[in-house]
């Protein structure tokens, strides 16, 4: 079991390192730059503040001081904030993504387990029907449409929650967000469980538990165990996306999150902020998905043995 993670931990520190590369090398070879937008910039200014942040010298040393400030926790300071540096920007974007995220991740998780249930016992009942068209629905009705008709019936015409803003963190503010967020996972979740419960309740070894007149939450939830691990893939990159924030989401509902000022900094050419997001996600979905696997394999120990 060691081994088997330690191996995963080494090669996904390999794929964060060549994520870095890849990032680094497309945003400066992108159109663009970090003060094309600057009015009436004279090129004397231009060029002291490209030597100001570095940006004068070859793309490779570029790279090498990059790598030596991130080895040493430094994401290097923004260049469209210019009064924060990226940690400090995402000290306060970070926490808001997070909570929103985590909040989500259990709702899509409990809702969709619980839906995928009643869909495999109710199997050919109305109520597998009733999930599989909601399923159907949630998945393909993008987050760019689900979040304007959440605000427009609750929001502007029920008056019951807002239509945007954080206002620090007001449950009332975090429902319409969670509830966009949430909803495609949970339909993904729940189409996952219901294809794979139907298929493990078929297996002979559950069959043996029924002949053995075993209660039938025994048997649901020995089924329940090999039928999860589909689920379990899916939750690694699920869950990354999840708490690093949505672009869309946040920036319909108007919230101060991460995915909000990704979009900012690639409008602005903001190398490092986008930089530092880059990291900031693909260092999560790496962490879950080793997680993911680790997991995986303590359910079933085919996959470290291969």
């Amino acid at each position: 079991m060691l081994r088997h993670s330690l191996a995963r931990l080494a090669a996904s520190i390999a794929t964060l390192l060549a994520v870095v590369a890849i990032a680094f090398i497309l945003m400066h070879l992108a159109p663009g730059g970090p003060f094309d937008a600057e009015r009436a910039i004279d090129p004397q200014t231009l060029q002291h503040l490209k030597a100001l942040y570095g940006l004068d010298r070859p793309l490779p040393q570029q790279f090498g001081f990059y790598l030596w400030g991130l080895l040493h926790g430094d994401l290097g300071p923004s260049l469209r904030w210019r009064d924060f540096t990226v940690a400090a920007l995402f000290a306060r974007a970070l926490p808001v993504s997070l909570t929103l995220g985590g909040e989500a991740l259990i709702v899509a998780l409990f809702g969709g387990v619980a839906l995928g249930l009643i869909a495999a016992v109710r199997r050919h009942g109305l109520a597998a029907r009733a999930v599989g068209a909601f399923a159907l629905l949630a998945i393909a009705v993008p987050s760019f449409v689900i979040a304007p008709l959440l605000q427009l019936i609750f929001g502007l015409t029920l008056r019951s929650l807002p239509v945007g803003g954080w206002n620090d963190g007001a449950w009332q503010n975090q429902v319409l967000p969670v509830a966009t967020l949430a909803l495609p996972q949970m339909a993904v979740i729940a189409r996952l469980l219901t294809a794979a419960l139907g298929d493990v309740l078929r297996a002979p070894s559950i069959s043996t538990l029924r002949a053995f007149g075993l209660p039938g939450r025994v048997v649901y939830a020995h089924a329940l165990r090999g039928a999860f691990l589909p689920v379990l893939s899916y939750l690694g990159p699920m869950a990354a996306n999840l708490l690093t924030g949505s672009v869309v989401v946040e920036t319909v509902f108007g919230i101060p999150g991460i995915g909000r000022y990704f979009v900012f900094a690639a409008l602005g050419r903001d190398y490092t902020l986008v930089l530092g997001t880059v990291i900031v996600v693909a260092a999560l979905v790496i962490v879950f998905n080793v997680f993911v696997d680790v997991l995986y394999g303590w359910i079933d120990p085919r996959v470290r043995q291969d």
